[in-house]
């Protein structure tokens, strides 16, 4: 017989009911025209009680960016990357950060609304940067693997190449619309996604290989 989960008390499943409704209100209306009264309403509760959990809009806001950097770290495993093997584990790692930010339009709104705030509420949410302490690890492990096995190039700073394998799967999430109705056409269409996710994976794996490989 398995064990009991321990229930969520009152105050916990509150406050995860207001993060889940100012996700949805933030998305649509961004920090300025969110409304904490709309977002205690979705959340059904009263709105003292936002304030109660988070003191702010400004304090929810960090709350909110905390979570969606917990959602795309959540997607990148890095037990699944290590098994994959240097190849197909920064193959992989680059594909999946395309999907979560695909299948996850609430990361790409915030982290967009956030950029025109200059990070100021980022720095607020002290957890995100330890969220990439595993995953840099990890890369670096699968770097350190390559590079053994004559496949990967000497020299590749981490951060760097997450920036760029992130940024190909963040561009073209966030620009859709304008990208589509500029000059690319529907770029959500399920055929061109498959490609571009292959794309995006060549493109890193490409740059890791040896010349001579």
């Amino acid at each position: 017989m398995s064990e009991r989960q321990p229930e969520s008390s009152p105050g916990t499943t509150a406050r995860a009911a207001i993060l889940r409704a100012a996700l949805a209100e933030f998305t649509a209306k961004g920090l300025a025209g969110a409304r904490m009264a709309a977002i205690a309403e979705a959340a059904g509760v009263a709105k003292g009680l936002v304030f109660h959990h988070f003191r702010s809009k400004e304090g929810l806001w960090a709350a909110a960016l905390e979570h969606v950097y917990r959602l795309l770290r959540s997607g990148q495993d890095e037990v699944a990357l290590m098994a994959l093997g240097p190849v197909e584990g920064m193959r992989r790692l680059t594909t999946e950060t395309f999907r979560l930010f695909r299948e996850h339009p609430e990361i790409t709104a915030l982290m967009n609304e956030e950029n025109l705030h200059r990070g100021r509420h980022l720095r607020e949410a002290t957890g995100v940067p330890m969220l990439y302490s595993p995953l840099f690890a990890a890369m670096e492990r699968l770097l350190e693997e390559g590079r053994q096995q004559g496949l990967f190039r000497e020299e590749v700073d981490v951060r760097a190449l997450y920036v760029a394998l992130s940024g190909l799967g963040y561009f073209p999430c966030a620009n859709r619309w304008t990208l589509s109705a500029a000059f690319a056409g529907d770029l959500f269409q399920p055929e061109r996604l498959a490609a571009y996710e292959t794309l995006a994976g060549e493109m890193v794996v490409s740059f890791l290989l040896r010349r001579d490989n």
